[in-house]
């Protein structure tokens, strides 16, 4: 029981670590070097994922040579069996290990193995870490050949971090970017379920709806949809391990000249108590509202059908109106490649064209492009 508690205990130590490391970097090697106490492992990776193509892009190696990241988004990614076989993003923030996405014979006759000779690992567990339905960084822990496959209780593990790297790399993105953060708003329920605290941008977003709609709007789990009298917002949890993030928010608020300064102290005091434990932190509910876009609607809608990243990026290519030249072009792939991707999600959506893939994923009531209807692989 003391073992079960103490590794708890540098569970949540480690999540404070992601929200308060000062840019994804360092978050990633601080977070990998305390991952070692709970589960051993010689190396890891963590890579973003681009919000408009759900490409993999350079991230961070952990004890593992960058050259070879490099040689694997240039040449084996499109090979890679986490890409072509999981059915992420479905799986999103649910840790999934190599070995169950290929067999080692599988493994041998696929071109993916002559990466797997150049690199020091074999086992890997890895997580396409999300927030709110879209996919934000790949994280992934490796062993060697003559080391064991990583066991459920490791996985459950990386399941408890995963998505709090994905809200902290989003929570520093909006902190960094004043546009971005003018385009979140937060709300602080008590436990009383009584309204705390309403930023600038919840106010503005909210009008003369009563913040309790928002809670309302919550489901127990996931996301949900809290509806103005001129627009949708779509409703997430934030963590309170998150409070000296938002502290920066609020910091940053107080700097900008839309804000009056008796507004910017009490926000800038707000979460400074609740940094130092205030409020109840651990029974409060922090949630953040942002405008419902249609990219990550589409996401989520391509998800409901099982497509691979690679799968999703190319039917969403086709969504845009792009052709295959232009899809290959910008995934970085043969237009080959696209086809072949094309053949397997037809086969998946149970469709025929491109216009019946449109319909199939937008719905019937959705404009279709033209001259889109005739078949091309």
């Amino acid at each position: 029981m003391n073992n079960l508690h103490s590794e708890e205990l540098r569970l949540l130590e480690i999540i404070e670590m992601a929200y308060a490391a000062p840019d994804d970097e360092e978050m990633a090697r601080t977070v990998f070097m305390a991952l070692r106490d709970l589960l051993p492992f010689p190396s890891g990776i963590l890579m973003p994922v681009a919000a408009d193509t759900l490409q993999l892009q350079p991230g961070l190696c952990f004890d593992c040579d960058p050259a070879d990241m490099c040689t694997y988004l240039t040449h084996y990614a499109p090979q890679d069996p986490f890409v072509l076989r999981q059915p992420s993003p479905v799986l999103r923030n649910q840790s999934v290990r190599f070995s169950d996405v290929v067999s080692a014979s599988e493994l041998g006759r696929s071109e993916f193995t002559e990466f797997m000779q150049r690199v020091p690992y074999y086992h890997a567990l890895g997580i396409l870490t999300a927030v709110a339905g879209q996919p934000v960084a790949v994280f992934s822990v490796h062993r060697q050949r003559h080391e064991r496959d990583f066991n459920a209780e490791e996985q459950a593990i990386v399941d408890r971090i995963g998505p709090h790297l994905a809200r902290a790399i989003v929570l520093r993105r909006l902190a960094n970017d004043p546009e971005q953060r003018l385009e979140t708003g937060i709300v602080v329920f008590g436990r009383e379920r009584n309204a705390l605290y309403l930023n600038t941008t919840a106010r503005r977003f909210l009008g003369t709806t009563p913040p309790d709609a928002v809670l309302r709007a919550l489901p127990p789990q996931g996301t949900g949809i809290v509806s103005t009298a001129s627009r949708n917002y779509r409703v997430h949890r934030v963590p309170w391990a998150a409070a000296s993030l938002l502290h920066r928010f609020a910091v940053e608020e107080a700097a900008a000249d839309s804000l009056d300064r008796g507004q910017a102290g009490d926000a800038v005091e707000f979460w400074s108590a609740a940094t130092r434990g205030g409020f109840g932190g651990e029974r409060a509910i922090i949630l953040a509202l942002q405008p419902f876009r249609q990219r990550v609607d589409l996401v989520q809608r391509l998800a409901r059908h099982g497509l691979s990243p690679r799968q999703s990026a190319v039917a969403g290519g086709v969504l845009r109106g792009l052709d295959n030249g232009e899809i290959s072009r910008q995934l970085y792939i043969a237009e080959q490649t696209v086809k072949d991707h094309l053949h397997e999600i037809y086969h998946r959506l149970g469709v025929h064209t491109r216009t019946e893939l449109l319909i199939k994923v937008l719905g019937p009531t959705s404009s279709v492009p033209t001259g889109r209807g005739k078949r091309r692989t």
